[in-house]
């Protein structure tokens, strides 16, 4: 009667179960439909050095990918407008998968040369974009005779070049019939050289739409592991004596470094300077790492069916892989990978078969880690052979990492969820003794006493996140309004006057258009880090909507505002915002109005937004009141 009982109480649970099971199959399919089939460009094949689109080629095509034949010129930095004198040095190269130049020797990496291409549009009134890869190791581009994107030094020596990994967008500009791709790499840093990923022609917007839902992805993907990360630590914390979760919690920031070498997240190591070696050997180590992680994961798991000195050896290849990218030249690890990934395949045949071994002997959770191993092998062997060209799906493992988790998610708690239920049955029998019961009780306030102040503190982040703009970290609307609400309030007992200075930046929108949102985005922060800089420190910032800043000054009348307003506006003058060898000027106006003894803010603020639109008319940079 008690086992109907029991079956009838996990019923629904167990329909709930396989319809999250469900979705979550068709959010993957969708994921994997998404990123590999609908953002995946169309192949269009050069052919002598030229490529022609037809009439409604980006109608029905919104990417392609400019493969084929290049011209290139093998150890000749060539300039653009000097390529018809150089024809007869010419040969043709594919503008993808690298180069291999002079032999089929090990340096023949090394060096340098000029890809060119000419592109033929079918209309001129197409809003169209280049998508350049990283290209290994230093480049300079051109489009026609104008030097548009460059990423390192481009050199003829070793000694001379440095590498730098520099994935960009580039506008082609409107009204243009066709125009010329001149591109002079270089490479001794690495070992793969030239254009290995193709570079992408499409529209604009597509463009720009792949790499937000790559980072897009990446940022949920990076989510996903900091909360499994801060879970299992606290689980780990609650026992100790458990290595199964400790193990996971590294494998999760394997994975988390891992997913910040990707080339749609360069941004981030840019932001933090990282150079070209450190996120080169970051890439490698997160790989060769996490095989050796995941394995020692499995042997935890189920000590039992893996055997010990098997397991070593894997561990000691790997380690010794891993020092080698440690201690070794960038441009010698890079020969290495091909091994590694045999071995991974070795290493992934030998936990499918312990698993296996596994779900033979019937062991607890066997199911759904062959499954969760299933998946990660699955998405790590899609992976090697999509990067040595053998398929052409496209790289999914990062996905296949959620997936992951998911899975082990379950199996990790599955094991607390027994932990939890031997020690209720201990407790059960225990229950006749008060001062175990007192113990009991002290813990479990402890532990209430904990997950509350971990509540407050989730709490309290989250207010502040809601009172700051997340692209400047400044405050917004809604963090500047109780100071504000304060200084009114003020009013009701004595009049103490202040200013308020409204910002605008100028030509904010021609910025954007012109050099790409990434640019106009690194306006806004620097200028929010100038005029944050510049202010007193009773003086309160906000980022008020778009590029619009307002500057609260209390206790200050409206001389004394102007002085600091112009103070702020030639600090922004004086910035230095570059884009290549391009320096972009920036400049800002600013309208400033001071309290009167009956003013609303809605008054106030309107004061200072006329008096900005009187300087914009006035012809800009420049403060009114």
């Amino acid at each position: 009667m008690t086992a109907q009982r029991l079956e009838v109480k996990t019923l629904p649970s167990k329909v709930l179960s396989v319809i999250l099971f469900l979705m979550t199959i068709v959010l993957f399919s969708t994921l994997i439909f998404h990123f590999g089939v609908a953002l995946k460009p169309s192949h269009i094949s050069a052919k002598g050095g030229e490529v022609t689109f037809q009439g409604d080629y980006f109608t029905t095509n919104k990417m392609a990918s400019l493969s084929g034949e290049w011209t290139f010129f093998e150890r000749h930095f060539i300039e653009p407008q000097n390529l018809q004198n150089h024809l007869s040095d010419a040969t043709f190269i594919q503008g993808e998968g690298g180069w291999s130049l002079g032999d089929s020797s090990r340096d023949s990496v090394l060096g340098y040369g000029t890809y060119h291409l000419r592109v033929n549009l079918p209309d001129t009134d197409l809003n169209l974009a280049l998508q350049i890869p990283k290209i290994e190791t230093a480049y300079k581009l051109f489009l026609d005779d104008k030097l548009v994107a460059s990423a390192g030094v481009v050199a003829t020596t070793m000694g001379s070049g440095v590498p730098e990994f520099k994935p960009t967008i580039i506008i082609i500009p409107k009204s243009t019939e066709s125009f010329s791709l001149t591109i002079q790499v270089s490479n001794y840093h690495s070992a793969w050289g030239g254009l290995w990923s193709p570079i992408v022609l499409g529209n604009t917007d597509s463009i720009y739409s792949i790499q937000r839902d790559l980072v897009a992805l990446s940022l949920f993907i990076i989510g996903a592991l900091v909360v499994t990360t801060a879970f299992y630590l606290i689980q780990y914390y609650f026992r100790p004596d458990e290595k199964v979760p400790l193990a996971f919690v590294c494998l999760c920031l394997i994975f988390l470094l891992r997913e910040f070498t990707a080339e749609h997240m360069h941004f981030v190591l840019a932001f933090f300077s990282v150079s070209y070696s450190v996120a080169l050997k970051l890439n490698y180590l997160t790989f060769y790492l996490g095989v050796l992680n995941v394995l020692y994961f499995m042997h935890l798991c189920f000590p039992t069916v893996f055997k010990i000195n098997i397991s070593r050896f894997f561990y000691f290849i790997g380690i010794s892989f891993s020092l080698f990218i440690l201690f070794s030249p960038a441009r010698f690890i890079g020969y290495s990978l091909m091994s590694y990934q045999i071995i991974t395949l070795f290493v992934m045949l030998y936990i499918f078969a312990n698993i296996l071994l596994a779900n033979a002997s019937k062991q607890p959770t066997a199911k759904m880690m062959a499954f969760s191993a299933a998946i990660l092998g699955l998405f790590a062997i899609n992976d090697i052979l999509y990067a040595n060209n053998v398929l052409d799906t496209g790289p999914f493992f990062n996905i296949g990492i959620v997936g992951f988790i998911i899975c082990q998610s379950y199996v990790i708690n599955q094991r607390f969820n027994k932990v939890i239920s031997n020690n209720e049955a201990l407790s059960e029998q225990l229950q006749q003794s008060n001062k175990e019961l007192q113990l009991l009780g002290a813990e479990l306030e402890n532990k209430v006493e904990i997950r509350t102040k971990q509540l407050e503190q989730v709490n309290f982040e989250l207010d502040k996140l809601a009172r700051s703009d997340k692209l400047t970290g400044l405050l917004n609307r809604h963090g500047l309004h109780p100071y504000l609400q304060g200084a009114f309030d003020n009013l009701k007992q004595k009049f103490e006057p202040f200013c308020i200075v409204l910002y605008d930046f100028d030509n904010f929108k021609y910025i954007n258009d012109t050099y790409g949102h990434d640019l106009g985005d690194s306006v806004l922060i620097n200028g929010a880090t100038i005029l944050k800089g510049n202010i007193r420190i009773q003086d309160k910032l906000a980022r008020w909507g778009g590029e619009e800043f307002l500057v609260y000054l209390p206790d200050t009348n409206l001389s004394e505002a102007m002085v600091m307003a112009e103070k702020l506006r030639v600090a922004i003058e004086n910035m230095q915002i570059n884009q290549g060898e391009l320096n972009i000027p920036v400049t800002i106006t600013g309208g400033i109005a001071e309290l009167q003894l009956h003013d609303t803010f809605e008054v106030l603020f309107k004061r200072a937004d006329n008096a900005l639109y009187k300087g914009k008319k006035l012809g800009r940079n420049c403060v009114q009141n």
